[in-house]
Parts: structure tokens; C-alpha cells; sequence
């Protein structure tokens, strides 16, 4: 039996600069490689076995007893083995019961793959504490168990509450999203509106809402408010793929051409958007935003339609998110982009696709793709999704030229581009790819300045995390909606 889990020594390294600089203490390195194991965990897909290939033991590496990590030959109480053998089982697609040397090398390669996701996510400067709260806890902070989850019983003490900053309201009705409860009062006088608004951090904190925000927006009959008041994060009910899923057979998703949907709007019906009249969509958010999440609806919405699914190129300089799609056929290239200069090749050969699109269009005396398509030109779309931008523009800021000529031009040839970073400022959204990328998606961010780096506007720093986000459409207002959740087994299914 494979008893040991092994690391390089370039892994051990990066732990203990986690251990030290991040908690300023050194404690036993197997302890962070749980936090990593855990944290590959939470990633939808199996790591890549060639990237995360079994490594042998090694001067300056480390080992790692499964006790140690898994707790295995410990005693009922203290022996998780059980429960990794049955997670793994559903990421590998394979019973691992019945395999030691397997379940170990899948070990091996969560805890690897763990240590790379966390080593660079922290090289930005991120908090540790921070971090491990905000990724491996399912409360958020700042949100209080004391708020009823009971409608009614807070839409009495959101009542009372207007009443304590002056103003005079109705309750109306009310209506529980997946994450927000709604409710619409009768203002009665008018000057009660501008009290409303200026009171909306006291509302908040009456309520013991910590962080979290309460949004006003006026309803659609006279002198009534919307109020939307975040619940408590153990409250939130979970959206599924299979939920998303079917509002991608909506006759509205049918009527488009790259149909989406990211999650559902705050009423908790499917919010759909059409990539081809993005035509580009940047998305944004810091660790712990649910980023990850939304990418990986992005991706199941574009695969849902078997006979139209446009021709995909991944670029993933982490290796990370998007190796569960490695097999899809419909891949340039045949697999996910990784190095900095094959991205540029094939950003390259992305315009030089681009150029030669536009002299079909011009052979069939078309407007766009779909012009030429109805006259029998046969051309698939094609969309681009490039996860951590930001760290591509560091590594190789020229990627920058190919990307805005695409931004600029590609949208009437049917290539489409989804632009991603965790750290949204100007120089991973330049001004002239901004200006060309109308659509956004905004997900929590620390900073207001962030937020407007990505929406231009603020509020994406009061989300609530998890998937909460702000989407702004090309010529529409901006959208509140809450994230759907993506497990291996849809990736799979979908891959399939």
C-alpha cells in the first residue's frame, strides 16, 4: 500500500513561506497541507494528472504520512479516509475503494495542486487569515445568526426600524430569493424617500447585518420602495446547475445566439444573457468572490447545445480551472493554453482568424456571421476565456495588442472574448480593452476603487461573496444576481 503523500522541494518551500510569512510562526508543514487539500477540493475538477504527475521521493522534498492527513488508522472518531476515498471516487470517476495506489496518488495530487492555488493567490499580498476564512468557511463574516430567517418576523422589524430613523412605512409585501429577501413598503410621505436612503447603514446595523448592505430601489407603483435585506449565509439556498440548466432551454435561450446564465437574479429566476451581443464580457472579483464558479457556468451554458457549440480556447496560466475541459473536441489547439508565450501564439493566430473571417464575409457580402452563415458560409463562433489576466499581462504585457484588436473587431466574425482576473485595476483592465469590453461582471471586491475599475461604478465591495455579483450589460442597468453552483459531476456530464 502507497502509505505516503510526496512533495518537491520547490512545494516545501513555498509551504513554509506560507507558515512564515503569513502567520509568522512555524508550525508542522503537514498542517497547511491539509489547508491545501482542502482547497483543491473546492475547485470543480480533478487536478491534471500531467501537470500534478506522481512525484518520487527526492532530497529536499517532503513526505506525508496519510495519517497525518487524512487522520487514516486513527480511530472512528479521528479517520476521515472514508470520506476523501468518496470525494475523489466522484472526481476521478472511479471507485477508489478498491484501488490504495490510486487513492494515494489522487491525494498527492489535491495536495500539489492545493499548494500551487494558495502559494499564488497569497503572491498578491492577500491576508492568510483572510484567506482561509474566506475560502474555507461557509460563513461569511459580518453576517449575523441573529437575523430571522423568517420573513414576516423581520419584515416586523425592518417596519419598526423605519420607523426609529423617521421614516413613515407600509409593509406591502415580501418575497425570499435565494439569498436576499425583498420587500416593498408604502412610503408616506415623499421626504420619507430621501430619509430612506440616507438611513440605509443604520437599517443594516439595527438588523446586526455587519458588512453586508441593504439595497433601495423604487418599486413600480406610486410611493412604494423595494428593500432588499441580506439573509444570514447558513439561510441562502443553493443554486444548482440542473436550475440554470433549464432556463438555457427557456424559449428566451433559444431566441439567442450564445446563450449564458451565471446564476439567477435576486427573485430567484434564471438570469440569461446572449454572448454574441455582449459581444466581450470581463469578469472580475478577489479571492473568495466565487470567480471560479462563475466561470465554469460560463462554460457549461456555451457547451449545453450539442449541435451549436462554438469552438472554445482556454487559457489558464495557473493550469488550475480549466483542466476538466481538456477532452472536449471542440478545443483549437486540442487543450487548454498554460505558458505565457503559447497564449500570445494563439491570441496571434486568434486575429489572424479573425482577418480571415472578415474576407469571408466580405466573399458572401455579409454584415456579420450570421449574415454569412444563412448564405451557407458554415462558420462555427468561436469565444476565448482567459481566467487570471492579470497575471498573463505581467508575465507578457505585449498579449495586450492581439486582445484589444480582437476587442476592437472580432464581435461581427463571431469571436468572442471572456477576460478574467482576481485582481481588477488598471493594469490588468487596460483603458483601451476597457473601452472595447462593455459587459462586466463584478463579483466582491475589497476596494470601491476596484469596483469601479470594473463596473465604473461602485458597490461590487458591499457583495456578499460566494458567487454574489453585479452584472452590467452592454447598454443595460446594472443586475444584482446570486451564482449557481457547478460540481465535478455536471462538469463531467457536460464534457461527455
Amino acid at each position: 500500500m502507497v502509505a505516503r503523500v510526496r512533495i518537491t522541494p520547490k512545494e516545501k518551500d513555498q509551504l513554509s513561506r506560507i507558515m512564515k510569512e503569513g502567520w509568522n510562526r512555524d508550525l508542522e508543514w503537514w498542517t497547511i497541507a491539509r489547508i491545501a487539500l482542502t482547497r483543491s477540493l473546492q475547485i470543480a475538477e480533478a487536478p491534471d494528472p500531467e501537470t500534478y504527475a506522481t512525484v518520487s521521493a527526492r532530497p529536499g522534498g517532503a513526505e506525508l504520512h496519510s495519517q497525518q492527513l487524512t487522520g487514516e488508522g486513527k480511530g472512528e472518531q479521528e479517520d476521515f479516509t472514508d470520506l476523501y476515498r468518496g470525494l475523489l471516487s466522484i472526481y476521478e470517476g472511479r471507485d477508489l475503494f478498491q484501488d490504495e495506489d490510486v487513492f494515494h496518488d489522487c491525494l498527492q495530487r489535491h495536495v500539489r495542486r492545493g499548494i500551487a492555488v494558495i502559494s499564488a493567490d497569497l503572491s498578491s499580498g492577500a491576508d492568510i487569515n483572510r484567506y482561509i476564512v474566506d475560502e474555507l468557511f461557509a460563513e461569511r463574516t459580518g453576517s449575523s445568526e441573529s437575523v430571522e430567517s423568517d420573513s414576516v418576523a423581520l419584515g416586523e422589524r425592518v417596519t419598526k426600524v423605519l420607523g426609529q430613523i423617521g421614516v413613515g412605512a407600509k409593509l406591502v409585501s415580501s418575497f425570499e430569493g435565494p439569498r436576499l429577501t425583498r420587500y416593498t413598503f408604502e412610503l408616506g410621505l415623499l421626504d420619507d424617500l430621501d430619509r430612506l436612503r440616507r438611513g440605509t447603514s443604520k437599517i443594516a446595523f439595527a438588523l446586526g447585518l455587519g458588512d453586508a448592505a441593504v439595497s433601495v430601489s423604487l418599486g413600480s407603483s406610486a410611493r412604494t420602495v423595494i428593500l432588499d435585506i441580506p439573509r444570514p449565509s447558513s439561510a441562502w439556498r443553493t443554486v444548482g446547475w440542473s436550475e440554470l440548466a433549464a432556463g438555457l432551454s427557456s424559449q428566451a435561450a433559444v431566441a439567442m445566439s450564445l446563450p449564458i446564465c451565471v446564476g439567477t437574479d435576486v427573485m430567484g429566476e434564471p438570469f440569461l444573457l446572449d454572448l454574441a451581443e455582449a459581444p466581450h464580457l470581463f469578469v472580475g472579483g478577489t479571492t473568495g468572490s466565487g470567480k471560479s464558479m462563475c466561470l465554469h457556468t460560463i462554460m457549461l451554458s456555451l457547451l449545453m447545445r450539442q449541435e451549436h457549440r462554438p469552438e472554445l480556447l482556454l487559457i489558464d496560466p495557473k493550469a488550475v480551472e480549466f483542466a476538466g475541459y481538456r477532452d472536449l473536441p471542440n478545443l483549437i489547439g486540442g487543450g487548454t493554453v498554460v505558458s505565457p508565450e503559447a497564449s500570445l501564439h494563439a491570441l496571434e493566430g486568434l486575429v489572424e482568424a479573425m482577418d480571415n473571417r472578415r474576407d469571408v464575409l466580405e466573399r458572401f457580402k455579409a454584415r456579420d456571421i450570421a449574415e454569412a452563415n444563412a448564405n451557407g458560409a458554415g462558420l462555427r463562433r468561436i469565444v476565448a476565456v482567459i481566467d487570471e489576466l492579470g497575471d498573463l499581462l505581467m508575465t507578457r504585457p505585449e498579449v495586450d495588442v492581439p486582445l484589444i484588436r480582437l476587442a476592437q473587431k472580432a464581435r461581427s466574425v463571431g469571436i468572442h472574448l471572456v477576460l478574467a482576473t482576481q485582481r481588477p485595476e488598471a493594469a490588468t483592465f487596460p483603458g483601451m480593452l476597457r473601452s472595447n469590453v462593455p459587459s462586466r461582471i463584478a463579483l466582491t471586491v475589497q476596494k470601491a476603487s476596484e469596483s469601479r475599475i470594473i463596473l465604473d461604478d461602485g458597490g461590487a465591495e458591499d457583495l456578499l461573496g460566494k458567487g454574489d455579483m453585479l452584472v452590467k450589460f452592454a447598454g443595460k442597468q446594472i443586475v444584482r444576481v446570486h451564482g449557481g453552483r457547478v460540481t465535478p459531476a455536471d462538469i463531467i456530464a457536460a464534457v461527455r
